[in-house]
C-alpha cells in the first residue's frame, strides 16, 4: 500500500497486537473498518503508544483539504467528513472497504477531544433535563474546548452524544 498523501510505501507496523500501516513521510496512519475504536482513547496504552510513534514523522507542510485515494481500495476516492458532530476533526473514510485515513496530528486531536464514560453520561443528564446552556465564554466541560463554530454545532452533538449510547 503507499500513502495517499505523498505516494511512499507505508510501513505495516504493531501496536498492541494490532497491524496498521503508517505513512513515515507525512505521519498518516491508515485503519481498517473498526480498527480505529481501539485507538481513539486516550486512556488506552494503544492509543498513546501510537500517538507517541507518529509525532516522530509529523509532516505539516501537506495540503491536507485535497481528496485522496483509499490505499486498500484502487481508485476509490475517500470521503472527507467530520469524525464527530463536534467538528472537531475531519477524517478521510473510504466508502469501499470503510478504511480511515487520519493524517499527522489527527489522532492526538481525537485524543484531545475525547469524552469518558462518566462525562458522556453527566452530558447526557444536563441535555434530557434541557439544563445545559451553551456559553462561549465558559467552556461546556472542561475537556472540550469550545470555539465560536463549534458552538454553532452542540444540538447536533447532543444528537450524536444521546444516540451513540
Amino acid at each position: 500500500m503507499r500513502c495517499p498523501r505523498t505516494g511512499t510505501k507505508l510501513k505495516t507496523i504493531k501496536v498492541g497486537g494490532i497491524s496498521l500501516e503508517v505513512s513515515e513521510s507525512c505521519g498518516g496512519v491508515f485503519f481498517d473498518n473498526t480498527e480505529l475504536c481501539n485507538f481513539k482513547d486516550p486512556q488506552s496504552v494503544r492509543g498513546s503508544a501510537l500517538v507517541k510513534h507518529l509525532r516522530q514523522f509529523e509532516n505539516s507542510v501537506l495540503d491536507e483539504t485535497q481528496r485522496v485515494n483509499c490505499p486498500k481500495c484502487d481508485n476509490i476516492v475517500m470521503m472527507r467528513r467530520y469524525f464527530s458532530p463536534l467538528k472537531v476533526v475531519e477524517i478521510d473514510e473510504c466508502p469501499g472497504c470503510g478504511g480511515i485515513w487520519l493524517d499527522t496530528g489527527e489522532l492526538s486531536k481525537l485524543h484531545d477531544n475525547h469524552l469518558t464514560e462518566r462525562e458522556r453520561a453527566l452530558l447526557r443528564v444536563e441535555l434530557k433535563n434541557d439544563t445545559y446552556i451553551p456559553n462561549i465564554e465558559a467552556p461546556m466541560h472542561p475537556r472540550i474546548r469550545y470555539s465560536q463554530d463549534r458552538v454553532s454545532s452542540v444540538l447536533e452533538a447532543a444528537f450524536y452524544l444521546i444516540s451513540d449510547f
